[in-house]
């Protein structure tokens, strides 16, 4: 009898040894389990780069596709404007000449005083607007350059000298037509730096191309063999 007690007790305690022993070990394979899920395979994070690559490569040039294509349509808004306000002031002069397109792009400064003054993007010396407005000659995307359809291309606005008399380049000009260019800007090399996009013409002759050959519209006839209308 006492053997037979003393049996039953040896199985209970090997079954609680048992018991605990895998108990242990599941603690354990739960334990490294949980810390091969707590962080990321270097295959995994090979994928995740990979990915992210790819996703790269396709949405930068549509982002620039896109703002190339802005660019493009705020030039050819500032164009079709000023070339609406001279025919607005040639059915009151009779003719282009004096045309200056300062009153449109009036903006407030600060002088270096803290006073309010009012200041002009376009340029009525040179005839020329950079884009998109507010931009330097660094950050520019164009550069509008208004001109006389006559010989020299000269500036509509009448100049005037230190004797009150307009000079002999402002006098030159006739006012009878006017062309406009719009220019994509360059970098250090002259190139332009949006080569898929459009440099554009507009005159009050009928001409209304654009291409993307540089350095062509600039010579205010055309846009040469490879260029489009718009």
């Amino acid at each position: 009898m006492k053997k037979y007690f003393a049996r039953v007790v040896f199985l209970q305690r090997s079954n609680i040894v048992a018991n605990s022993a895998c108990e242990l070990k599941t603690c354990k394979q739960g334990f490294a389990r949980l810390n091969r899920n707590a962080g990321f395979t270097l295959i995994e994070l090979m994928i995740v780069i990979v990915v992210m690559a790819v996703l790269a490569a396709i949405a930068y040039p549509n982002y620039t596709q896109y703002m190339e294509r802005r660019d493009l349509a705020i030039a050819r808004q500032e164009a079709l404007r000023i070339a609406a306000e001279l025919e607005r002031f040639k059915s009151r002069n009779f003719g282009y000449k004096g045309f200056d397109a300062s009153y449109l792009y009036v903006y407030t400064e600060t002088d270096a005083d803290g006073n309010p003054t009012t200041a002009s993007y376009y340029n009525k010396t040179t005839g020329q607007l950079l884009l998109p407005l507010g931009s330097t000659s660094s950050t520019a995307k164009y550069t509008l350059t208004l001109a006389n359809g006559g010989t020299g291309h000269k500036p509509l606005t009448i100049v005037k000298g230190a004797d009150g008399q307009e000079t002999a380049d402002s006098a030159s000009v006739n006012g009878l037509s006017w062309v406009m260019s719009l220019e994509r800007a360059k970098d250090s090399d002259g190139e332009p730096k949006q080569p898929r996009n459009y440099d554009l013409l507009l005159s009050s002759t009928g001409i209304r191309c654009m291409t993307k050959v540089k350095d062509v519209v600039t010579g205010y006839a055309n846009c040469g063999s490879y260029s489009e209308s718009w």
